[in-house]
């Protein structure tokens, strides 16, 4: 009779980590389908928020090129007109901005770059295509964005408040920290 208890005894220990084990499976799996869930919205979220953006930017440099085309033509300078009859919206804002050329290349650009950050044309579906899909989209709209704006000399930040274009003007002079990147200053010699 010993033996028989000191053998459940023995195998207590065994029996505690086996039970232990699986409650931590099926707790692990219960969080981690939880914490899965919370990353996805937090992720799908970031995305949509920077297509947005980039979608916000890419709709006015457009607005800014149809402006330019429209008032070289004679049209009307209260409605213009995309290439597929849907009319654009003019604001006061793009006519105090510089005007983009239509056979310049920045205007292309500025054309792929709407095809890619399209809200109509973005799946928003769950599957490994359509995520890859948004990945690639993202990440391509990203490089023609920069493209654009060092060919139009944009910086990356928003102008807030009227700091901001002095700032503009130092970024072209130089900022004589000295740096590697601090190129802008230097003066060509003959």
């Amino acid at each position: 009779m010993d033996s028989d208890l000191l053998e459940s005894v023995l195998g207590l220990e065994e029996k505690f980590y086996h039970e232990g084990y699986q409650l931590g499976l099926a707790d692990g799996a219960r969080a981690g389908y939880t914490e899965g869930s919370v990353f996805a919205v937090e992720k799908g979220f970031s995305q949509a928020l920077e297509v947005g953006k980039l979608y916000g930017k890419a709709l006015v440099w457009n607005q800014r090129f149809l402006s330019s085309t429209l008032d070289k033509s004679g049209g009307a300078s209260s409605s213009a007109v995309r290439g597929d009859d849907t009319p654009a919206v003019h604001t006061d804002l793009c006519y105090g901005m510089p005007e983009i050329r239509a056979e310049s290349r920045v205007a292309r650009n500025i054309q792929l770059l709407l095809g890619l950050v399209d809200p109509a044309t973005l799946s928003l579906e769950n599957t490994e295509n359509a995520v890859s899909d948004m990945e690639e989209r993202l990440k391509g709209a990203q490089v023609k964005t920069k493209l654009i704006q060092r060919s139009l000399g944009e910086s990356d930040e928003s102008p807030v408040s009227d700091a901001s274009s002095s700032n503009k003007e130092n970024r072209f002079q130089g900022d004589g920290s000295g740096s590697i990147e601090d190129v802008s200053s230097m003066r060509i010699r003959h």
